[in-house]
């Protein structure tokens, strides 16, 4: 008896059809294997910089507390600052005042005496009453006044009165100008 297979052609079909199935599925598994690579490696990705951008605005927020924190130190320091500088300037205008009187007793020493002084905030300028016992020291006073060395310390240096007291004397009133700050 002769066999006959009649599906002999249709099983190598199968076994054509099983292999290429198998070719397919090996191709779909590597695709998914590395879609699922892909989507772990992005998420692990995201969840990184998530966590950085989380610290790094910890970061930020503990330093916006810090710089508040010593806000009150600051304003403390920027008022002791102000506070130096006007006690700068108070000392620098008591300081001219007093080197402005120490001038003028040393100058005038022996000529004449300062009785009396008085100085002028807004013009920044002193005047200064000096009494002389007779003529003579008066005009010796008026020489040193005019002198060029005394003018070139006080350019602005007015005589204003003069006049003479019951006892004889004279009294002379200058008006000068205080050398002015040039730090500023």
């Amino acid at each position: 008896m002769i066999n006959i297979n009649f599906l002999a052609n249709r099983v190598s079909q199968k076994d054509k059809q099983k292999e290429r199935d198998v070719k397919i599925f090996k191709i779909s598994l590597y695709v998914l294997v590395g879609i699922a690579i892909l989507m772990v490696a992005t998420f692990s990705f995201k969840f990184y910089n998530t966590l950085r951008v989380s610290n790094t605005e910890k970061r930020i927020q503990e330093y916006k507390n810090s710089i508040l924190a010593q806000e009150k130190v600051e304003i403390n320091y920027l008022i002791f600052v102000n506070k130096l500088k006007v006690i700068s300037e108070i000392y620098l205008k008591r300081s001219n005042k007093q080197e402005a009187m120490d001038y003028f007793s040393n100058a005038l020493s022996g000529i004449a005496e300062i009785v009396g002084m008085s100085y002028q905030e807004e013009q920044g300028g002193l005047i200064l009453q000096i009494s002389s016992d007779n003529v003579f020291l008066l005009q010796n006073a008026n020489d040193i006044l005019d002198s060029k060395e005394l003018r070139s310390q006080y350019q602005s240096l007015e005589k204003n009165v003069l006049t003479r007291t019951e006892n004889g004397s004279y009294k002379l009133t200058l008006k000068l100008e205080l050398k002015k700050d040039d730090r500023k």
